[in-house]
């Protein structure tokens, strides 16, 4: 009686990495959705990080008032002559 192999080494190689030509035909019909999937996820943390960084430079904290020194607190802003 001959052992079957068990269905995970039927997908891998004999050195235990990489793809099988097995492994590489069963997935080569996802390649195409999973490419498109790839970039529509890359822009949209693209752009919501894009958008985060170009709404913080927008912000004027000029009328905020500066709060009074704090005790222990040195400051080490340079003095304009």
């Amino acid at each position: 009686m001959e052992h079957q192999p068990t269905r995970e080494k039927l997908y891998s190689t004999s050195k235990g990495y990489g793809f099988s030509p097995a492994l590489q035909r069963t997935r080569a019909p996802f390649a195409l959705r999973n490419m498109i999937t790839l970039v529509g996820l890359l822009t949209f943390t693209g752009s919501v990080y894009g958008y985060s960084l170009y709404a913080v430079k927008q912000d004027d904290f000029s009328d905020v008032p500066l709060p009074a020194a704090l005790p222990g607190v040195q400051d080490v802003t340079p003095k304009e002559n």
